[in-house]
């Protein structure tokens, strides 16, 4: 199947939790997903007939990156959109990184580590580093 895809920069907080809930990641409360898409240094969006069907984010510091929210909606996948979204992520990247190192890190879906390989990224825990770890704060609202 051949289609075009263009590309954006930007998403919007509903375009954002329709990807997260077509992957069953759950959606995130509106005021949180506009300060983090605030936060990310490089955004791209995939867009097909003008509707938002991947993206994919970074944070950086200087020293280190976390690639984020890598996304493609199920009926997208495979036929090189998610490719194209690393490509790019990786173009920033290593822009990024002229005149020093930086180290990027991830956090792949579950059995999705092959693709990333492909990028240069490697499984943990290795010989080197210890494994990744993680933790969900679920705190309960202040009162008013």
């Amino acid at each position: 199947m051949t289609m075009e895809i263009t590309y954006t920069n930007s998403i919007s907080i509903e375009d954002y939790n329709m990807l997260r809930e077509a992957v069953s990641w759950g959606s995130c409360k509106p005021d949180r997903v506009q300060t983090a898409l605030n936060r990310s240094d490089f955004i791209t969006v995939a867009l097909h007939d003008g509707h938002t069907i991947g993206m994919a984010r970074v944070m950086q510091d200087g020293l280190q990156a976390l690639i984020m929210d890598v996304i493609v909606l199920p009926d997208y996948q495979r036929h090189g959109i998610g490719k194209s979204m690393m490509d790019q992520v990786m173009a920033y990247l290593n822009d990024l990184s002229r005149g020093g190192a930086i180290f990027v890190n991830l956090m792949s879906a579950l059995g999705k580590d092959g693709f990333y390989e492909r990028y240069g990224f490697e499984s943990r825990p290795n010989e080197n580093r210890g494994p990744g770890m993680t933790q969900t704060l679920i705190t309960k609202e202040k009162p008013q």
